[in-house]
């Protein structure tokens, strides 16, 4: 059995995983849209000399001269976030072992931590989750289970994380804070 702690914390790594997924999904289509706009831009632009749209390198064509004054393309700010995310990711991973990336530092050192520990991860990853989600325009990973009481306090509030795989879904009471694994909780209802 998996202790509610690192439970929450291993789920709220997947949540965060998949609005990064979303955020690199959105990087991608800025970035083709501002090539599309530079496309644009440059389109119209005929050489009277030479009669073509690309520059021959000869003096006379002046379209070299009016891509160049196009200016730099403007900034990808999706870029931006997903390069502040993962800095922040890195800073707080960089003390823990392993070659991989950030993200997969953290969700195996979960296994491992104290407590304590997995509380503070399970925060940061739920602060940034919130962030890139807020931003993006996401609705956040969290599903109601209706008419469910929680086995620890009777109060109907659950909250189902929906992101991880289906093995490592938690749920959580709204009321009481306690976590359970989405399995061990099917089980108990079932029982």
């Amino acid at each position: 059995m998996t202790h509610p702690h690192h439970a929450r914390a291993a789920a709220a790594l997947w949540t965060l995983c998949v609005a990064l997924d979303q955020l690199d999904d959105r990087v991608r289509e800025e970035n083709d849209a501002i090539l599309a706009e530079r496309a644009t831009a440059a389109d119209p632009l005929k050489s009277p000399s030479w009669g073509r749209r690309h520059a021959l390198g000869g003096h006379g064509d002046p379209t070299g001269d009016a891509i160049a004054a196009l200016g730099p393309p403007r900034p990808n700010r999706w870029a931006a976030l997903r390069t502040e995310v993962w800095s922040q990711l890195r800073d707080v991973a960089e003390h823990l072992p392993g070659l991989a990336d950030p993200l997969d530092r953290l969700r195996a050192a979960v296994p491992h931590m104290s407590d304590r520990m997995a509380d503070a991860t399970q925060l940061f990853a739920d602060r940034i989750d919130g962030r890139v989600r807020r931003l993006l325009g996401l609705p956040a990973d969290r599903q109601l289970v209706p008419r469910v009481p929680c086995p620890a306090c009777a109060a109907v509030g659950l909250m189902l994380r929906g992101a991880p795989p289906v093995a490592e879904r938690v749920v959580e009471c709204t009321t009481c804070g306690a976590a359970w694994m989405w399995a061990e909780m099917v089980g108990s209802v079932a029982a």
